[in-house]
């Protein structure tokens, strides 16, 4: 049986294994060329061997390949609990295994009723999911037996339940982000953007699907903060050692708080339960100990329906709302105010937030809402506003540049804050008001330069004459 070869000729170049997920194209073409003619003959051999009565399953599938019936022949692999564990065993490589799963998912297309075609690839990935292996290299190979499933399927929301289960079933390595593009395809598939065109590619994605997947990468990035928690109670290494660490933390933790944005984005008003009110309540907390680094995509996190149903669920997570209304449109006075009243500051408490972190925070924010209000600020108000030292001004200027959400230029002999670009924390009536302003002043000046060059052009002409 191991020099049974299965070989799978896929004109875009499929992947089969974990290390090559690959987002196909709505419509695949992909043929399955067998080797030798018996090919589905052999591979029934190969997965008899672990079945309970191997010499009558084996006769029962010949019968259902001679009489073309290929729902019947997939029905009778699925219903064996023993039959896919042939395929786990250790004579044959993840490739190869991968390649032989295939000629069982090319089964379904020869299945001509839809429904029956989705039931039956959903009840083969469940076999793969529950196949024994003895725990031996369970992950790479089931990865890779679902991934083969996956890029032979063209229906979008078929698509995104196997790319789910392949979350699922991957390993920590091959999920964590913060690594060079290209040194696991899994882990850059499941960057934001890149997942949200691949989903587009796909069409139309029922929400229900989408959330499934998103709940997966979510619970996928806490296995991998936990696995590099693990890693960092080694000994300590090299200083650059310890940054990468941080660094693969960091984006990790970014990662899952962006899917908590994602979740709660598939839940419509007459959707929110138990569940939702949940994400919504994680993601909130997520975004009030780091409103800075997803700083844009965090902006719609108040105004969905599943955060604004915090306000009446429990005092505690009105109070939690409450804060993070204040870290998306408040400044430093109405953190303050805030945390002198004694039924709202035991929030910090409630959900484990820093206080001290989310006071550097807020400041941060203070410093970007004031920079957005005007474009050249004197060291004192900055220091007014955010009630520090005038010496401390430049330090929390670098701070907020460094940040990415403005871009400023400091005249230490004026001492002014010369405000280039900025991020608009709020965007309602008055910040309208100011942009039209802006507007008019910049129509002003090109009116005048326009009017200067048609002035110099006339004297031009007439000194010619």
């Amino acid at each position: 049986q191991k020099e049974t070869k299965f070989y799978v000729l896929d004109k875009l170049k499929m992947a089969t294994t974990m290390s090559t997920v690959t987002a196909s194209p709505a419509h695949p073409s992909s043929t399955i060329v067998n080797v030798s003619e018996d090919a589905d003959l052999r591979l029934i051999r190969v997965l008899a061997s672990t079945t309970t009565d191997p010499s009558a399953f084996e006769s029962t599938c010949s019968s259902l390949i001679s009489s073309g019936d290929a729902a019947g022949l997939l029905r009778a692999v699925i219903s064996q609990p023993g039959a896919i564990t042939g395929l786990l065993d250790e004579s044959y490589s993840v490739d190869e295994c991968a390649s032989a799963f295939s000629l069982l998912a090319a089964l379904l297309d020869r299945v001509r009723n839809a429904e029956l075609e989705k039931e039956l690839g959903g009840a083969l990935v469940d076999s793969v999911c529950s196949a024994d292996d003895g725990g031996k290299r369970k992950s790479e190979k089931r990865s890779a037996m679902v991934a083969a499933l996956f890029n032979l399927r063209s229906d979008g929301g078929e698509k995104t339940r196997l790319l789910a289960k392949i979350v699922e079933l991957a390993d920590t390595a091959s999920l964590t982000p913060g690594m060079p593009k290209g040194v696991s395809a899994l882990a850059d598939m499941l960057e934001s953007n890149a997942l949200q065109a691949t989903l587009a590619l796909w069409g139309s994605v029922p929400d229900i699907e989408r959330r499934a997947l998103y709940k997966a990468v979510v619970k996928a990035m806490d296995s991998v903060l936990v696995q590099l928690a693990e890693e960092g109670k080694g000994e300590k290494g090299a200083a650059s050692v310890e940054v990468e660490a941080e660094r693969k933390i960091k984006a990790t933790k970014e990662r899952k708080q962006t899917y908590l944005s994602l979740i709660l984005e598939t839940y419509s008003e007459s959707q929110v339960e138990t569940e939702a009110l949940s994400y919504a309540q994680e993601a909130s907390i997520g975004a009030i100990r780091d409103p800075i680094s997803l700083f844009s995509y965090q902006q719609n996190l108040l105004h969905l329906p599943a955060v604004l149903a915090l306000q009446k669920k429990s005092p505690q997570t009105a109070a939690l709302y409450d804060l993070l209304k204040i870290f998306h449109e408040g400044k430093l006075q109405d953190y303050r105010d805030f945390t002198s009243m004694p039924d709202k500051s035991s929030v910090f408490t409630t959900f484990d937030l820093d206080e001290e972190e989310c006071m550097r925070n807020m400041c941060l924010l203070s410093l970007i809402s004031l920079a957005g209000e005007h474009e050249e600020i004197p060291y004192t108000a900055i220091a007014s506003t955010l009630e520090i030292k005038e010496d401390q001004v430049e330090k929390w200027v670098i701070l907020g540049v460094s940040s990415g959400l403005m871009e400023a230029k400091m005249d230490q002999l004026r001492k002014v804050v010369l405000v280039q670009r900025c991020a608009v924390r709020k965007f309602g009536p008055n910040e309208w008001a100011a942009l039209k302003i802006r507007l008019d002043k910049w129509k002003s000046n090109v009116r005048g330069v326009l009017d200067a060059l048609k002035n110099s052009g006339d004297s031009a002409a007439m000194d010619g004459q």
